[in-house]
């Protein structure tokens, strides 16, 4: 909590965040992802508003799709794929016959395919953003100006956030975009350098340690900086399912 002794919401989440491995946002944003997905799986999937949400976005992104995979989870999914196979499916059956210009049809016979204004390829796009994206988006402001109202008050945000992996490039950016204050920014920007400085002599080092001529020497901390470089810059590891709980552990 702020040394002001008033609670600010995020706050803690963000410090507790901190204060593990990686990116500090990505961890809160999967975390809210996963409410997020649990909630639509024992709470929603009946409601016809946000079934028609998840079919217009053609269903979530590849990352967050795939942490409907979890106990119990496995009807609501297919309740709601069912809705945007069936809308696909309708699409393309209501779709006018396409009619290709003369210069398409002397690409086909040349063998030269590209591209068309097709209207048929653009009903089948998203019509809008994952669901689940768009409510990341919102939880990403929420933090970014968490962190940016208690700076205002205090550094002791600054000292969680020295102490940290750091914020991945895309928090990190997203976060320098909300502070509009010289002062804050620079103090921001600071600590990130630090971050980014030390992780660039432990990636010398594992360099270094790589080469023949350094055979012999261990690993110490840097031996994953390489790992922890990659999740920095591009964010951590896509997850493949999701082992939240959820109201029902049933699976067959």
């Amino acid at each position: 909590m702020p040394t002001s002794g008033r609670y600010v919401p995020y706050y803690d989440d963000i410090v507790a965040a901190m204060a593990a491995p990686g990116c500090a946002f990505c961890r809160l944003q999967l975390r809210a992802a996963e409410r997020y997905i649990d909630a639509l799986l024992w709470e929603s999937v009946n409601d016809p508003r946000i079934r028609r949400q998840v079919a217009d976005a053609r269903g979530f992104c590849n990352r967050h799709a795939w942490l409907l995979i979890r106990p119990g989870g496995a009807l609501s999914s297919a309740i709601m794929y069912k809705d945007i196979v069936q809308a696909a499916a309708q699409i393309v059956r209501d779709a006018p016959a396409a009619r290709q210009s003369l210069w398409q049809r002397v690409c086909a016979i040349f063998g030269r395919h590209r591209p068309v204004d097709d209207p048929l390829v653009q009903a089948l796009a998203p019509q809008q953003r994952c669901p689940v994206c768009a409510n990341a988006a919102e939880i990403d402001t929420h933090l970014c100006e968490t962190v940016l109202s208690t700076l205002a008050k205090s550094d002791e945000v600054l000292m969680h956030y020295r102490a940290s992996a750091g914020l991945c490039l895309v928090h990190f950016r997203s976060l320098l975009s909300y502070a509009r204050q010289p002062a804050a920014r620079a103090a921001l920007i600071a600590v990130q350098q630090e971050i980014w400085a030390a992780l660039d002599r432990e990636l010398a080092e594992f360099i270094r340690k790589s080469d023949h001529q350094a055979r012999g020497e261990k690993f110490g901390a840097e031996r994953d900086a390489w790992e922890r470089a990659i999740a920095l810059i591009s964010g951590p590891q896509p997850v493949t399912s999701s082992h939240f709980g959820g109201i029902t552990q049933s699976e067959r």
